[in-house]
């Protein structure tokens, strides 16, 4: 590894804990399936993408899951639903998180949304008595800069907008399609797999 000076963060599957069928299996309840693909990976509908690069509001979320509901749950139920993937932060990740403020330059680089990212914050907040942004220097969401990996885009405006060098930077993530593409700018990369942030990366990288 040359010098690491900054430390690129993604949220979910590497400091945050998910269940995504748990959400498939919430929706299904209040009659929403078939929203993603046979993989399982991948949704079926343009407007969850849309949503993580703030092309449409919450409310426009809401309504175009509505619509495929043969339930006609009201907003509310449907929040919770989409909420459910959203599980825990282990104090343990955010011990090691801060144990390298100081050494390192930290950042969040997210694909996200507003519901989820309201939803994880206020849990955070409640559960350690501070905000989660403040974990980092700065905090990057996919639905506020309008842009999501793993377009290049949202790399280079990380970098432009922080002032950072792609050969003194580590991203850290859980997709190798966000890997690939972040090593494709010559940015250093550590492929999370099994939440295995504290134990691996520390031992292989720092």
């Amino acid at each position: 590894m040359k010098t690491i000076k900054n430390i690129i963060f993604d949220l979910g599957g590497v400091i945050l804990n998910l269940d995504v069928p748990k959400t498939i299996s919430e929706l299904q309840t209040i009659g929403i399936d078939n929203i993603v693909n046979k993989t399982g990976h991948h949704y079926e509908y343009s407007f969850f993408y849309d949503f993580e690069i703030g092309k449409i509001s919450k409310e426009e979320f809401l309504e175009a899951l509505f619509k495929l509901s043969s339930k006609a749950p009201n907003h509310e139920a449907i929040k919770v639903a989409w909420n459910a993937m959203i599980l825990d932060m282990p104090k343990a990740r955010i011990a090691f998180i801060e144990s390298l403020k100081g050494k390192y330059n930290l950042y969040l680089l997210s694909n996200t949304n507003a519901i989820h990212q309201k939803h994880f914050l206020d849990e955070f907040e409640t559960a350690n008595g501070y905000k989660f942004n403040n974990l980092f220097t700065k905090a990057y969401y996919s639905h506020e800069v309008k842009i999501r990996k793993p377009d290049a885009g949202i790399f280079n405006f990380l970098f432009k907008d922080s002032n950072l060098k792609p050969e003194e930077s580590i991203f850290i993530d859980d997709s190798i399609d966000n890997i690939k593409a972040a090593e494709n700018l010559g940015i250093q990369t550590f492929h999370v797999k099994d939440y295995n942030l504290l134990s691996d990366f520390a031992s292989q990288v720092l």
